[in-house]
């Protein structure tokens, strides 16, 4: 607990509705959720982060979860984003690795600003007339779509990860994070 980036509230009940807000566990998975719960979360945080002796200890306390709907959601996370893709849970970044996407994903939107390319609305309505003109959409029509859509996706994830950073409020420098 004491390597988890986030200042959680003192009492239990506080810190697994914080958990489960920070990682998208569904609140109805924690009726009758207590203490052993909470440290289970924060192993599921901490799990990419760890060595192979952690992740052993880890699993047998993720696994000593009674409800199996909460097992399976917890399970599930951790290894997703050891073993799929971290970015499925931001939440399992570490401190440097969150800087360093927030610094990726504003150098690609002040390049975008910079360029000048942007979807404005009056260039999306004169693409919309364009394509109802013409009754087909065309390889320009398409490749604007696919810029606005990058530009949108980086701009979304900025957002998630500037999002995370500030549900962190304090950056734990100690451990892991």
């Amino acid at each position: 607990m004491n390597s988890l980036p986030y200042n959680l509230p003192k009492d239990t009940k506080s810190q697994l509705e914080k958990l489960a807000s920070i990682t998208s566990i569904p609140r109805n998975l924690l009726v009758g959720a207590g203490e052993i719960e909470v440290q289970a979360i924060a192993a599921m945080i901490l799990y990419r982060h760890m060595d192979r002796l952690q992740r052993i200890e880890a699993l047998a306390l993720i696994r000593s979860i009674s409800n199996k709907a909460l097992l399976g959601a917890v399970l599930e996370k951790a290894l997703d984003t050891t073993f799929v893709n971290s970015q499925w849970g931001i939440w399992s970044l570490s401190n440097e690795e969150l800087l360093s996407d927030i610094s990726f994903h504003e150098s690609i939107d002040s390049f975008v600003g910079y360029v000048g390319i942007g979807a404005s609305i009056v260039s999306g309505k004169d693409i919309v007339k364009d394509i109802w003109s013409l009754k087909k959409v065309g390889k320009k029509h398409w490749t604007l779509i696919i810029i606005w859509g990058c530009i949108v996706f980086n701009k979304t994830e900025l957002q998630k990860a500037k999002s995370e950073l500030n549900n962190r409020q304090t950056l734990n420098q100690s451990g892991l994070y």
